[in-house]
């Protein structure tokens, strides 16, 4: 077997095992930048609380949950790395297994992320009403300075782009522990 082939089995391995680890995974706007990895922890996953407006705490919750994600995914590109990094504080399903295959495909590729991405998303859609709750964040990403380099040489491989800023659409939903985020989708053809 090449080492390509076991690369590649190495990869289809962990993707099982996300899989798995994910279907039994609890669970189911500001303008910030995320921190660089290291300088700040990531907010604590916001459960469910009292309060006298549902729809503003649920919001805030649910700000906390993407921002969250969104530090611990720059945290593990940074590093090429998912060990040490609560992804699943903030994330679970198509979101989990999203972000880490493509910390896995960096690693692979001996890829890591500089810099950081500008956030400013927004709950665009809450249905406290829904069973589980769900809500919709979008964001405008600035990545124009969070850059993929190659580890050892520091060059730059970030693919050509026409827009340093794109629409970034997530899903959450409300589970026992709080909110997470389901699915992300970033869309590079759709400047902000």
């Amino acid at each position: 077997m090449t080492k390509r082939q076991q690369q590649r089995l190495g990869l289809a391995a962990v993707g099982l095992a996300l899989c798995t680890l994910t279907a039994c995974s609890p669970g189911g706007g500001q303008v910030s930048q995320i921190a660089p990895a290291g300088t700040a922890s990531a907010p604590a996953p916001v459960a469910a609380s009292p309060s006298s407006d549902p729809t503003l705490t649920a919001t805030a919750a649910v700000l906390a949950a993407y921002t969250g994600m969104r530090q611990a995914q720059e945290q593990a590109e940074d590093s090429s790395s998912t060990i040490g990094v609560d992804l699943s504080a903030y994330t679970s399903g198509k979101a989990f297994v999203a972000i880490t295959a493509a910390v896995i495909e960096n690693s692979a590729k001996g890829w890591v992320m500089v810099g950081a991405p500008i956030l400013n998303p927004k709950v665009t859609a809450l249905d406290l009403s829904a069973s589980p709750a769900t809500a919709t964040v979008t964001d405008c990403m600035d990545v124009g300075g969070w850059h993929a380099v190659v580890q050892a040489t520091h060059q730059d491989v970030t693919a050509a782009s026409a827009h340093s800023s794109f629409i970034s659409v997530s899903q959450a939903q409300l589970g026992p522990d709080g909110w997470r985020i389901t699915e992300t989708d970033v869309n590079r053809s759709r400047p902000c």
